[in-house]
């Protein structure tokens, strides 16, 4: 601070321990926004890390869920065939000893289960009947009759038609079912058993076996039917599983071999000529052993673990007790698949920081010079006035309201020597606002592409069918339709009556959500001509299909009770598309459009402007558009015809150039004279003309039904 000059000598501060107001200035400055931008960044790296870390648990828990449902729909239901083949032995309706209609039964089940290697019965004088798939696909049949003296072995070969083309005899018999391990466990459980997991003898691939006991008519134990399952499919499904980036699941059992794994290479291990499956620690893979290891030594199903240079997020989920077998899942994925974007985010905002902090520092200088410059002026004017050097006429100029006051009250004192006061220029602070989004109980708003279907007079259709004929007819619909609209990555809501409701964009983002709906309706489209030419020449009744599309902001989330939930959107883009699917039947056509679809995707598609509707419920009018078809498809030329010239015309239109909208239509409808919308718009037209609308008249059309 500075002094003036009193008429007793003052002591002066030392000036080696202060600093310039310019260098405080600029210090408090730039501490302020580390101060309070360091801090944010921090605390959002920390909570995107922690959502993307809860996001990994429930990815890891829906993939352990899906290996689990997947083993078990592929293991059960084949078991259950062992099951069922011995009860029916049981009440007589499948003969217990060799003949043909037996062989021919252990031929057809193998026939339908493609998974499984081999279909057997064995009994208890060592008599035996298997059916075994071959690597060509074909199937042979293996008899031991040990009834005959010597025993006898007949091997009998399929081709492709699976009738026999060769049969082979033999008398040495060294295959005794009873030994075997699937037929003592199956005795001695004397219910469904399976064996641990072994390679087979034929074909090398892992597998286990699901047996059953048979009991005789005299209520004894007879023999035991066998199944060799094969796990070969399960490896497949969890090699299309993703997980994260580079994430692996697999499925190991209570001697810790593996089951299933992404590649089949490593399942199977040779030792002293003979094939056994491989043990999680022969694996081979370094970061599956490493999360073997430290969850056991852990004792936890789930453990967070380092090895070379990668952090990995590790995860065993045992098998339900329900299932036959002491199985595992495990998972196991690095932890920067899924707060690599977080560290990502981080950095940029460092980045981001950085820019900001040297604007903030060119910013700094500037208003601390424009502070301090001042400050220094007046500091030797005190001075001037200290030394009664009074002459000099201040000239300082500030847009500081406060140093304007003390350049006046200077300007005064030099004027009048009149006591003045000194004032202290205050700091500028600014301060970052950060934002945060806040949670909607209910669901979320994000624009989605909404899609509707109906079936052109169903009543009418159903009337005449038998209602088991309607549901198989309309059951296969639903199938075709539903597989398409999956391939494009749509989300099925619900089926309404003859009805389908879909949407894209959720739950899974999909940026070209307009295109894939729109992709969808035309292949419905093209699928429905196929199928109804096959249901005509069945005698079936072909289904004639609208569809509705719009896009727009859509409230997507869950709804329902606390018993049930569904998984839905609403909002007025769901009931606009709605709307537009029957608005289809006043037009005559088969696929409508709201304006936001066709602005999202009318480079792909051919389209035409079909009208301004005001659909019930709606008080505005909003341009709809028919899709024509895919750009560079089919016929190209003559849609591109057909859009072109409509588009003319309904410029016309809305124009009320009605003879020269007349023109057009009449020239389109001689090109095209089953186009129903141009026949609609011709006879309005001339309508028009004859007797014109209202001056207020703005094309729009009211809608009141849907």
């Amino acid at each position: 601070m500075v002094k003036l000059a009193e008429s007793e000598p003052q002591s002066k501060a030392p000036l080696s321990k202060s600093h310039t107001l310019y260098v405080r200035i600029l210090t408090a400055f730039i501490a302020l926004i580390l101060i309070t931008v360091l801090p944010i960044i921090i605390y959002g790296y920390n909570i995107d890390s922690n959502i993307m870390l809860s996001m990994a648990d429930n990815l890891i828990h829906r993939v352990t869920e899906s290996a689990i449902e997947e083993t078990t729909n592929h293991l059960i239901p084949s078991s259950r065939v062992v099951e069922f083949s011995a009860k029916i032995a049981e009440v007589g309706a499948l003969p217990l000893t060799y003949n043909h209609r037996l062989e021919e039964y252990i031929v057809e089940v193998l026939k339908f289960f493609p998974h499984t290697s081999m279909f057997y019965l064995g009994d208890q004088q060592g008599n035996y009947l298997m059916a075994q798939r071959l690597g060509d696909g074909t199937i042979a049949t293996y008899v031991v009759n040990r009834k005959t003296s010597p025993p006898t072995a007949i091997w009998k070969y399929r081709n492709a038609s699976f009738r026999v083309i060769k049969t082979i005899r033999s008398t040495k018999v060294k295959y005794d079912p009873r030994h075997r391990p699937w037929y003592e466990g199956a005795q001695k459980s004397g219910s469904l058993y399976w064996t641990d997991m072994y390679i087979f003898y034929h074909g090398g691939k892992a597998g286990i076996t699901a047996a059953y006991p048979v009991t005789g008519p005299n209520g004894k134990f007879f023999g035991v039917f066998g199944m060799d399952l094969d796990l070969d499919e399960i490896s497949h499904f969890l090699k299309n599983l993703k997980i994260g980036k580079s994430g692996v699941a697999f499925i190991f059992n209570q001697t810790n071999e593996i089951v299933a794994y992404p590649d089949l290479s490593r399942l199977v291990k040779e030792k002293d000529g003979k094939l056994r499956p491989v043990h999680i620690k022969e694996l081979g893979v370094a970061s599956i052993s490493a999360a073997f290891r430290k969850c056991q030594e852990q004792r936890k199903n789930r453990c967070v673990f380092e090895t070379g240079g990668i952090k990995y997020i590790a995860s065993f989920q045992d098998f339900p007790k329900s299932f036959q077998a002491r199985w595992k899942v495990g998972v196991v994925v690095p932890e920067n698949d899924f707060i690599g974007a977080a560290k990502n985010e981080m950095q940029i905002s460092l980045l981001i920081c950085l820019f900001i902090l040297i604007i903030s520092i060119a910013l700094a200088i500037l208003i601390s010079r424009g502070i301090s410059k001042p400050i220094r002026l007046l500091t030797k004017e005190t001075n001037n006035i200290k030394n009664f050097d009074l002459d000099e006429k201040i000239s300082i100029k500030s847009y500081i309201r406060e140093i304007q006051l003390m350049t006046n009250a200077i300007a005064a004192m030099k004027s009048g020597l009149q006591a003045f006061r000194r004032y202290v220029p205050a700091e500028l602070v600014r301060q970052l606002i950060s934002t945060g989004e806040e949670a909607r109980l209910g669901g979320q708003k994000r624009e989605l592409t909404v899609f509707f279907s109906d079936i052109s007079g169903f009543t009418t259709i159903a009337e005449g069918i038998a209602p088991e004929e309607l549901m198989l007819h309309l059951s296969e619909y639903f199938d075709e339709l539903t597989q398409i609209l999956s391939e494009q990555k749509g989300t099925v809501d619900k089926y309404i009556g003859d009805g389908i409701m879909a949407f894209w964009g959720a739950p899974v983002p999909d940026e070209d959500h307009a295109f894939h709906a729109c992709n969808a309706a035309l292949n419905c489209q093209e699928r429905l001509k196929d199928l109804n030419r096959k249901w005509i020449s069945a005698g079936k009744a072909p289904l004639d299909t609208r569809f509705g599309i719009s896009t727009g902001e859509t409230v997507v989330g869950n709804v329902g009770s606390s018993e049930r939930i569904n998984y839905t959107v609403m909002g007025d883009n769901v009931n606009l598309a709605s709307r537009l699917e029957g608005v289809n039947k006043l037009y005559g056509t088969h696929i409508i459009v709201s304006r936001p679809t066709y602005a999202a995707v009318s480079d792909k598609f051919w389209f035409r402007p079909l009208d301004i509707v005001a659909v019930k419920g709606r008080s505005e009018g909003t341009v709809i558009y028919e899709l024509m078809m895919r750009r560079a498809g089919k016929d190209e030329v003559r849609i591109a015809d057909l859009c072109a010239g409509f588009a003319r015309g309904f410029e016309a239109y809305l124009s009320r150039d009605w003879a020269g909208a007349i023109k057009i239509f009449q020239d389109l409808s001689t090109k095209f004279p089953d186009d129903v919308p141009t026949n609609i718009y011709l006879s309005r037209c001339q309508q028009y003309l004859a007797n014109p609308p209202e001056a207020d008249w703005r094309g729009i059309a009211y809608l009141e039904s849907k």
